[in-house]
C-alpha cells in the first residue's frame, strides 16, 4: 500500500511539473482588464456591459456661411454621441458678436469660429481649445476681364474686411508676389457691397468670397477668377491653405468627459465629407435647418468653399503659420501674442 501511495504521489508530481512548464510557455496577454465584468443571462448567453459615464449635456454654436455648409448634415441628423450624452445645436448665427458672447459667457461648450478669433480669445484666458479645422479659405480675386497676376500692376483692387483675414491674405500674397506697392487697394464695408458694385459694373477687379462668387455668376456673365487665394497660399508656403474656421471645445468637456470628444470629431468629419460628396443633399439639409441662402447657391458654392476636416494635431503647423502671418501684419489680429501649445487639443 505504501509503495502504491509513493508511486501515486510521484505521478502527481510529474503532472504538476508538466502543467507548470505548459503555463510558463503560454504567452502573457496585454488585454487590459476591461472588467466590464460581462454577465450571462438566464439562457447562459453572455451579456456585454458597456462602461458607465455620468450624464452630460452641452450646447453647440454654428455660424452661417461656409461653416454652416460644413456642419449642415450634423445639424440635420444630430447623431448620437453616447447613451449618456444630450446636446443642442444653435444654427446659424450671423456675425462675430454671438460667437464672442458665447466664448466669454461660456454658455456654449462647442463653438465653430474664425481661427484667429479663437486665438484672440485664448489670450483672455478663456477655457477653450482648438480641436479641429473645417474651412480652409473661400477667397478669390475676380475681374470682368481675363487677367493674370502680371496684369494687376497699376490696377485698382476693390476689397472688403480691412485689417481682417480677407485683407491680410490679399496683402500677404501681393507682397510675396512683389506687386503690393504697384496696386491700389480700395475697401468697401462688406462682401455684399463688393458683390453689388461688381454686378453693377462699377468696379472691375475685386476680392470676393463664396457664396457671393456663386451669386455673381448667376447675375452676370463676365466673372473671371484671376487668383485663387487658397491655391496661392498653398504654393507659397507648402501647406494645404490657410485655416480660416475651426472647432473649439470647452476644457470642462475635454477634461471631464473625454469619451465625448472622439465621437464628436468623428461626426463632424462625417458632416464635412457629406458636404463635399453630396452638395445638393447638403443644401437641402442646410435650408431645412435654417440657413437663409438660395439652395442652388449653396450647392454651387460648396466645392469652392474648401471644406476639409483636420484635427488640431494634423493642422497645427498650418495653423501656426497662418497665425504668424496675421501677427506679422498686426498683432491685434491674434490677441497681441501667438498662442502656446495648450491652445491646441492634441490627442494623447
Amino acid at each position: 500500500m505504501k509503495r502504491f501511495l509513493a508511486i501515486f504521489i510521484f505521478i502527481l508530481g510529474l503532472v504538476g511539473c508538466a502543467n507548470e512548464d505548459q503555463q510558463s510557455e503560454t504567452p502573457l496577454t496585454t488585454t487590459p482588464e476591461v472588467v466590464e465584468q460581462n454577465q450571462t443571462n438566464d439562457s447562459g448567453e453572455e451579456i456585454k456591459l458597456t462602461p458607465q459615464f455620468d450624464p452630460i449635456s452641452f450646447d453647440m454654436l454654428v455660424p452661417s456661411g461656409s461653416t454652416a455648409m460644413a456642419l449642415a448634415h450634423l445639424v440635420a441628423t444630430t447623431p448620437e454621441l453616447g447613451d449618456h450624452v444630450t446636446y443642442t445645436v444653435q444654427p446659424y448665427v450671423q456675425g462675430s458678436d454671438p460667437l464672442v458672447a458665447a466664448f466669454t459667457s461660456e454658455t456654449s461648450q462647442v463653438i465653430v469660429a474664425p481661427t484667429n478669433l479663437g486665438a484672440t480669445l485664448y489670450q483672455k484666458e478663456l477655457p477653450y481649445q482648438l480641436v479641429a479645422t473645417l474651412v480652409w479659405g473661400n477667397l478669390y480675386l475676380i475681374s470682368n476681364e481675363e487677367l493674370t497676376f502680371d496684369d494687376l500692376a497699376g490696377r485698382k483692387i476693390t476689397a472688403f474686411g480691412q485689417g481682417s483675414t480677407p485683407d491680410i491674405v490679399l496683402q500677404t500674397i501681393l507682397d510675396e508676389k512683389g506687386i503690393l506697392d504697384s496696386v491700389e487697394v480700395e475697401y468697401l464695408a462688406s462682401v455684399s457691397d463688393v458683390q453689388s458694385m461688381f454686378a453693377a459694373g462699377e468696379i472691375d477687379v475685386a476680392v470676393i468670397a463664396e457664396p457671393s462668387l456663386s451669386v455673381l455668376k448667376t447675375k452676370i456673365e463676365n466673372v473671371n477668377v484671376v487668383v485663387d487665394f487658397q491655391e496661392q497660399w498653398g504654393e507659397l508656403y507648402g501647406v494645404t491653405s490657410y485655416p480660416q474656421a475651426s472647432l473649439f471645445v470647452h476644457k470642462d468637456l475635454i477634461e471631464n468627459h473625454p469619451e465625448v470628444i472622439e465621437p464628436l470629431l468623428a461626426q463632424v468629419e462625417t458632416s464635412v465629407k457629406f458636404a463635399n460628396q453630396s452638395p445638393a443633399e447638403m443644401a437641402k439639409e442646410a435650408i431645412e435647418t435654417g440657413l437663409e441662402m438660395p439652395e442652388p447657391i449653396i450647392t454651387a458654392s460648396a466645392p469652392n468653399s474648401n471644406l476639409m476636416f483636420k484635427t488640431a494635431e494634423e493642422a497645427k503647423e498650418e495653423i501656426e503659420l497662418y497665425l504668424e502671418k496675421l501677427y506679422e501684419f498686426d498683432p491685434k489680429t491674434v490677441g497681441g501674442a501667438l498662442p502656446e501649445d495648450e491652445f491646441y487639443y492634441l490627442i494623447k
